[in-house]
């Protein structure tokens, strides 16, 4: 599943990821709207990326395209600003997200906090950030 990418670059005051080594393809991949994961030859699958298999210590593991969808593990309403970039934005939610494919990251999660459930079904979109990257953003669905 490709996720839409909202152009935030003008708006966006929070923290903005550099593309370095194992995460480039990642942050590529936010960028044309698919959200990545590694899945390494023993069957681990992880995200955020890593220059090895955390499973079995393999080097570079290959990507997969996540169909982007997940589950709400757990999430936290913010309503201290994390980073000063966060100030206008709280309060703002921030989700554990089970993808379908196993890996759970932690994400936004776009939505007003009374309409989210823990188990919820949520969508990935990315907001662009910078010339250079994409973050994942969910959506209930």
């Amino acid at each position: 599943m490709t996720g839409r990418v909202e152009d935030r670059r003008e708006e966006w005051e929070g923290p903005v990821p550099v593309p370095t080594g194992a995460t480039v393809p990642f942050w590529a991949g936010a960028l044309e709207g698919e959200l990545r994961y590694q899945a390494c030859d023993c069957g681990h699958r992880q995200l955020y990326p890593r220059a090895v298999c955390t499973a079995c210590g393999a080097e570079d593991p290959p990507f997969e395209a996540s169909e982007g969808v997940g589950t709400i593990y757990t999430y936290t309403v913010c309503h201290v600003p994390g980073e000063p970039g966060f100030g206008d934005r709280v309060p703002y939610v921030v989700g554990a997200i089970d993808l379908a494919e196993g890996p759970r990251l932690l994400a936004l999660l776009d939505a007003d906090p009374d309409d989210l459930e823990i188990g919820a079904t949520v969508g990935v979109r990315f907001w662009q950030v910078s010339d250079e990257a994409a973050i994942p953003v969910f959506v209930p669905e």
